[in-house]
């Protein structure tokens, strides 16, 4: 493949367009209760989420979008995955603090308090434009609202939920994407890559700042999924590259936040859900010593 500006992955050399046994939804059993906030749950990824946690036994689901119509087809494949799951659906504008802060309260009077897993999947990423100055400004913001400040706005009012959570799994999941770390090529979309770069520094300083009381924040990208958003932006051309299922990312989220804290040592993170995951658990002590897959500068800074 071309040089596009992804950079390496360490010593992963195995990758997955599908869930493997290992990460496999199916097979996990979560504790109950165990209620799981997914805004952006309508279609696609997010749904695939949504799907996963069900799978998984999840007790709860709070499904959250602007796109009531497709919050009522996902809550309806939930329900014939896991008849007994409750279900709440939100209407919610992740860019208004209106609606998020009305998300978080629906969500704290639907489960008594309880949130063990906020996973924040919705994403804008407009025309594709390899030149900023085809960019047009309007797009570029609303990339921003969506991407950065919508997950800001889901951690200012859902974090306290997480956190208040007696012996929940206190995990935040932003879905991210490789586009973080793309600076050349046909998928250099400025305002998307931009975007989703400040929403991953943002996840790094949830870590640093709510680790300590027990939360975890792992940013997960999906894979290459074809999308809906990818349907309306990716040229033609490019299509064939979008081959991962929409459910590899749920699978993940699932396999991140089960078992407690088992894999806490990923907060503060990007990781891939392409990724073999018996491969990134035998880099534990290489990750963690050398403080991998953040958002670094390639030289120390010199004062």
């Amino acid at each position: 493949m071309e040089d596009w500006g992804f950079g390496g992955i360490g010593n992963i050399t195995t990758e997955h367009s599908h869930p493997t046994n290992v990460v496999d939804a199916a097979h996990v059993q979560l504790p109950k209760p165990f209620v799981v906030c997914i805004v952006g749950a309508s279609r696609g990824i997010g749904a695939g989420i949504a799907t996963s946690y069900a799978k998984a036994g999840a007790s709860g689901l709070v499904l959250a979008s602007r796109r009531l119509s497709g919050l009522k087809a996902t809550a309806a494949e939930c329900k014939k995955i896991n008849p007994e799951v409750q279900i709440e659906i939100v209407p919610c504008d992740i860019t208004s603090s209106e609606d998020v802060t009305a998300l978080a309260e629906k969500t704290e009077t639907a489960f008594g308090g309880r949130l063990d897993v906020l996973a924040v999947n919705s994403g804008y990423s407009g025309p594709i434009k390899i030149k900023l100055t085809d960019t047009d400004p309007a797009t570029f913001q609303n990339a921003i609202n969506v991407n950065y400040v919508g997950t800001f706005l889901c951690a200012k009012h859902l974090i306290p939920l997480l956190l208040q959570t007696e012996g929940g799994a206190k995990a935040f999941i932003a879905v991210s994407t490789v586009g973080t770390m793309i600076v050349r090529g046909p998928f250099a979309n400025t305002q998307y890559c931009v975007s989703k770069a400040a929403q991953l520094k943002l996840m790094e300083h949830v870590h640093e700042q709510y680790y300590g009381e027990g939360l975890a924040a792992y940013s997960v990208h999906p894979g290459a999924v074809l999308s809906e958003m990818a349907e309306e932006t990716v040229p033609e051309d490019f299509r064939w590259f979008l081959k991962d299922s929409p459910e590899l990312c749920g699978a993940w989220c699932v396999w991140l936040t089960k078992d407690g804290s088992k894999r806490n040592w990923l907060s503060g993170r990007w990781v891939s859900a392409n990724w073999d995951a018996d491969e990134l658990e035998a880099m534990k002590d290489d990750v963690v010593s050398k403080d991998l897959f953040k958002l670094k500068m390639t030289q120390p800074v010199m004062r």
